[in-house]
């Protein structure tokens, strides 16, 4: 026979889930009816518009570790004052040093600082050497 604790926490996260599957339900019904609305004005002012080809755009969920910009200028702060080439680990340790971010974020900070050294090298601030023994890029400022 099961445990009862075990039965009570499983039945406590499956009345959170389907509550949030609910909510999230209504949510699609509302933003539908939006887009709906939208597209009936779009119409009115221009009847032959085709509405298929509006792109949709992608959804992106930003992260709650910086204000705006603030990476950016953070990065470049840790790759200066370094004064040699860092993988894209250290830069992250250090972010989490500076910031006070937890362990349980490396990944996802990890991630979020890549994005903006990729970003950073298309606009030419900074480049890359080579990659370490753990396949990380080695970063330098420009």
């Amino acid at each position: 026979m099961a445990e009862t604790h075990v039965i009570s926490a499983l039945t406590a996260k499956r009345s959170e889930l389907a509550g949030l599957v609910a909510h999230h339900r209504k949510e699609m019904i509302r933003f539908s009816e939006e887009v709906k609305t939208i597209d009936a004005t779009i119409k009115l002012f221009e009847p032959d518009y085709r509405i298929q080809a509006i792109k949709t755009k992608r959804h992106q969920k930003k992260n709650d570790f910086f204000k705006h910009g603030e990476a950016h200028r953070l990065i470049l702060d840790i790759l200066r004052e370094a004064g040699k080439p860092l993988s894209t680990n250290n830069i992250a340790q250090a972010v989490m040093s500076d910031k006070g971010i937890g362990e349980e974020h490396e990944k996802a900070l990890q991630a979020s600082i890549l994005t903006i050294l990729h970003r950073q090298k298309k606009s030419g601030l900074v480049g890359t050497t080579g990659k370490d023994h753990k396949g990380n890029c080695i970063w330098v400022v420009v």
